[in-house]
């Protein structure tokens, strides 16, 4: 067990990759606190990882709100005593043509796609300063490293996170805290699900690149990677943006 007595914080634990990171983590053994919109969704999972042997935590919060991050954090922190490790994942997928994005679709995106990752970093920065440490993981995107046509707003929150990661890890080099952030390739979520069943030209993107289908991942094939960058066998990571992709960005 690769987390044993650790806490850790995974927002938009409640599904697909979320989902898989807080499953993984809890078999790691990580107390965890799964911060989500949807409190029933959360709730399942916690009972379902309970009920292996795992610990974990529903909070309700909207990340993209300040006030419910603070009052999120400050949950965990009653119920747990600390955190020692924070997973931004949640976010927020539209599709944002450049003539077609309204300003509330535009907003929606940058406050959960990046808004929220500042501010939970901000909110956990004093618990981690008094223990002497921890660890932030960022989820980003390959979209953060290559454009997509009609998810510039997308593709510019995802290469935010990279630059975000790279500067809270220096800035916070000196107080034990490393900053780093994984960049999945092609996941099968319930997020992507509609465009996987109907989008003809985001499936041949991928056929094209991969020269066939195999691009697709599942969201287990990345939680090895989270829970190496929440171990102690980083503490000397930081600053990193790992590409999780099958070499999409090898390309």
């Amino acid at each position: 067990m690769r987390l044993k007595g650790r806490v850790a914080i995974i927002t938009g634990g409640s599904q697909g990759i979320g989902e898989a990171f807080a499953r993984r983590f809890a078999a790691e053994g990580a107390s965890v606190a799964i911060v989500n919109r949807d409190q029933s969704k959360a709730a399942a999972v916690v009972d379902s990882i309970r009920s292996s042997g795992g610990e974990a935590l529903a909070v309700q919060a909207d990340v993209a709100r300040v006030g419910d991050i603070d009052a999120a954090v400050a949950q965990v922190v009653a119920a747990y005593g600390t955190v020692h490790i924070l997973l931004n994942n949640a976010g927020v997928y539209l599709m944002s043509p450049l003539g077609g994005t309204t300003e509330e679709a535009f907003d929606t995106m940058v406050a959960a796609n990046l808004k929220g990752v500042f501010f939970l970093c901000q909110q956990v920065l004093p618990v981690f300063e008094r223990q002497g440490g921890g660890k932030i993981i960022n989820i980003g995107s390959i979209f953060g490293h290559d454009g997509y046509p009609g998810s510039a707003v997308y593709c510019g929150t995802k290469a935010a996170i990279a630059l975000l990661t790279k500067s809270l890890a220096l800035e916070l080099r000196d107080r034990n805290i490393q900053v780093n952030a994984i960049a999945p390739g092609w996941i099968e979520t319930p997020m992507n699900e509609h465009a996987r069943n109907t989008d003809t030209q985001y499936l041949r993107a991928i056929d094209e690149r991969f020269g066939g289908p195999g691009g697709w991942m599942k969201p287990d094939e990345l939680t090895g990677s989270a829970v190496f960058l929440a171990s102690p066998d980083a503490d000397s990571v930081t600053g990193t943006v790992l590409f999780v992709d099958r070499g999409w960005s090898a390309y």
